[in-house]
Order: C-alpha cells, then structure tokens, then sequence
C-alpha cells in the first residue's frame, strides 16, 4: 500500500459521503440513532466543509493511489474562557473513519498522527475527540494514541 494522506478535493466528494455513511451505519448500529440514508451522509460532509470554511481546520483524506479509503475532519474552536489560557484553543478530530476494508491497518494512527501536526502547526496544545459509548474498538484505539477521558456527555430524550 502507497498511503498518502492529503487534503480533500472535491473529487473525492462521493467516496467521502460513502465513508461517512459507512460511519453512521456502523454507530447506528451501536447507538440505533444515526440516520442511515446517503443523503444524511452527504449533509454530515457538507457541514463539515462549511465549519473548517467557518472556523478553520481541514477535511483530509487518505488514499492508496486513487483510491480514497478514509477520511478525517479537523476543526478549531475559538479560546474557551473556562480552561487555562495555555490550552483555551482546542482542536478536535470530528470524523474519523477508515473504509472497513482497510481497518487495522494503521490508517487511522495515521489520520491522528496528521490530526496532530495540523493542532502544533496552529499553535493549538489540545487535541479532542470523542467516539461514541460502547465503541469500545475506537477508544481503546484512541487511548492508545495517547488520548485520555476529559468530558462525559449525558443525554436524555425527551417525549
């Protein structure tokens, strides 16, 4: 494999939004609330193209020659004032998935090792991500990158 890790190009539109359904399929099946149709996956990538435009970050993808066989959205956040002035500006991996023909294989340490340079390259000391509970594959993945608990989210639906 010649893995290349690069930014994303609009020609790489239908291969991510096939990523990003690959996503949502595999978290609904954990979590039974993620929308399972294509065009929802399209809207997710469309959202995260306009919050890098918005707020700054990348979209990045990895690819084996042409082939696109993984993704990654990058953001910033503006200084939250409740954390320390050293690591107010975080960055966060908001996407991360790998085409599951590919998983295993170190594309996702990858994508994060990338993640990374990108948060040092904009002064950012904070990287944040989150996977959601009883993906236990991910986080584990993520604790061994060097990822720790920082926040737990609660959620309640309401009638």
């Amino acid at each position: 494999m010649s893995l290349v890790i690069r930014a994303y190009e609009p020609a790489d539109r239908a291969a991510v939004v096939d990523l990003v359904h690959q996503l949502n399929l595999f978290e609904d099946g954990i979590s039974a609330d993620r929308a399972r149709d294509v065009k929802a996956a399209a809207t997710c990538l469309d959202a995260d193209l306009a919050r890098v435009a918005r707020d700054g970050g990348a979209v990045v993808v990895a690819a084996d020659g042409d082939e696109v066989i993984a993704m990654m959205c990058f953001v910033l956040e503006q200084p939250q004032p409740y954390l320390k002035a050293e690591i107010a500006r975080v960055a966060w991996v908001s996407e991360l998935v790998v085409d599951e023909r590919h998983r295993g294989q170190g594309i996702g340490t990858a994508l994060l090792e990338e993640a990374e340079r990108l948060a040092r390259a904009h002064g950012v000391s904070r990287l944040m991500i989150g996977a959601i509970v009883g993906n236990h594959v991910a986080r584990k993945a993520y604790e061994r990158f060097g990822f720790r608990p920082a926040v737990v989210e609660l959620a309640k639906d309401l009638e």
